[in-house]
């Protein structure tokens, strides 16, 4: 029998219930009522495989074919961590993917690495890109990122971040990016991703959860005991927009009752905070664990999480 990560999405005043099954994930979620003009948001989440590449050095993991093997060599396998990449079969110009960097860290003959600048709820995320005349491109985080630095919130509304679906992620986007800079179209399902750092892992989710109004949402996750989970990391941020007035909020994270992080903000007009890490064994599998988000004001602003587990099924 397939098992699944399940969730349970509650807020303080239930109306509705909505019960969403995507890529063998089962997510519980309740809407609120409205509050002080805002409804609470309902929390998005996405499931999918991670897939070594054909370059990739780990033993057994894949089966290289002539002229997929260009990479092996330049990209830093042993500095990457959670990564998107494709092969577009097609001639890259090295010297186009490099007008997006904002960092160039190394040239060779036929490849390039650089950094480029993803925007983001709070500011620009940082991800590193490969490309080679042989067609890949590959975006990733180093080893020592969290990998929910991959959440993107997108355009969503940063007073009523209501996000019920997960269209992208900054990996994807730069992939996008660097697709644009060279005229090469990069279709989106031929996008792949795979984790350097855990070459074990087949299974990636991701779930996000908000508060756009004073006080506490809560969600709650188990993964099957015979899982194996490599790594739980978040992406927190607050943010409120005080007007020329000035004012301060806060929001914190936690999780069974423990607080994984602490932002506070104060000022005038819109300010933002944000913090990534590791749940550091706060969740684990085989036990239902809940994470709250709470956040301190009533008017312009909302607080959120996004939520990252990197596994193997079992």
């Amino acid at each position: 029998m397939r098992k699944n990560i399940r969730f349970w999405c509650n807020v303080l005043a239930i109306s509705a219930v909505l019960t969403l099954v995507l890529s063998g994930v089962a997510l519980y979620a309740h809407s609120a009522e409205k509050k002080s003009g805002v409804e609470e948001s309902k929390g998005g989440s996405f499931a999918l495989s991670l897939v070594p590449p054909p370059f990739v050095s780990v033993a057994g993991a894949s089966e290289t074919t002539s002229g997929e093997a260009a990479g092996r060599g330049a990209f830093p396998e042993d500095e990457a961590g959670l990564c998107a990449y494709i092969n577009t079969h097609q001639t890259i110009d090295i010297e186009k993917v490099k007008t997006i960097f904002s960092e160039v860290e190394e040239v060779g003959d036929n490849y390039i690495i650089g950094v480029t600048n993803i925007s983001d709820f709070g500011g620009d995320i940082d991800v590193h890109v490969y490309a080679d005349t042989d067609g890949w491109i590959v975006a990733y985080f180093t080893k020592d990122e969290p990998a929910a630095k991959i959440m993107q919130w997108g355009t969503a509304d940063v007073d009523n971040p209501v996000i019920t679906t997960i269209t992208t992620t900054t990996l994807r986007d730069a992939l996008y990016k660097a697709g644009d800079a060279a005229g090469i179209g990069i279709p989106s399902a031929a996008i792949k991703y795979y984790d350097f750092e855990y070459p074990n892992a087949n299974g990636m989710t991701l779930f996000v959860r908000t508060r756009a109004t004073a006080g506490t949402n809560i969600t709650q996750v188990e993964i099957p005991a015979d899982y194996i989970l490599y790594e739980a990391s978040y992406y927190h941020y607050v943010t409120g927009d005080f007007s020329w007035s000035g004012g301060s909020t806060n929001s914190k994270l936690k999780v069974d009752g423990a607080t994984i992080s602490d932002l506070s903000i104060s000022g005038n007009y819109r300010k933002w905070s944000r913090a990534f890490g590791s749940y550091k064994g706060a969740i684990t599998t085989g036990t239902l664990h809940k994470i709250e988000i709470s956040y301190g004001y009533d008017y312009h602003g909302s607080a959120g999480v996004a939520t990252v587990l990197i596994y193997r099924t079992g």
